[in-house]
């Protein structure tokens, strides 16, 4: 599986045939930031080595791969359209100003579904709410004062 294939895919999903939405290099980067967050969430190892991800994946993991593609392209348009306006004068009005909140649903819709197929894949799997966040587990402080001794023999 290439990355211009996968590219080619996701701009279908997000109805993008033409790429009036999207340039090819920020599919790429959604795709790339798909392989490490599919690969974190299914517990598998892929790898990007030039244009090709391995191991060839296929079925349910190349739609999930593809579905978080396209949760990133939200993301992205999202950000795009963050300073979207609305304008009237006389009978004409544009109102664009409604576009973040839609591309927002939209990923909220496509992150549930993700979720609900990674869990009916692997059963047990959770998707970290804090993304790439890692939480340590119990920490306790080590406090060292003047007299204290640690030892056991002291």
């Amino acid at each position: 599986m290439t990355l211009p294939e996968l590219i080619a895919d996701l701009r279908i999903d997000l109805s993008d045939p033409d790429a009036s939405l999207f340039v090819d290099s920020t599919l790429e980067r959604c795709v790339r930031k798909a392989v490490f967050k599919l690969s974190r969430d299914a517990e598998i190892t892929l790898t990007i080595e030039g244009e090709q991800i391995l191991p060839d994946i296929s079925g349910e993991l190349r739609e999930l791969l593809l579905l978080i593609g396209q949760i990133h392209a939200c993301q992205v348009m999202r950000s795009a359209t963050a300073n979207a306006f609305s304008f009237s004068s006389g009978d004409k009005r544009v109102d664009k100003s409604k576009q973040p909140e839609h591309w927002a649903k939209l990923e909220v819709d496509l992150l549930e579904e993700y979720r609900k197929r990674l869990a009916a894949l692997k059963p047990g799997t959770e998707v970290n709410e804090d993304g790439y966040i890692i939480t340590p587990g119990s920490l306790t402080p080590v406090i060292y004062e003047q007299g204290i001794c640690l030892e056991e023999d002291c």
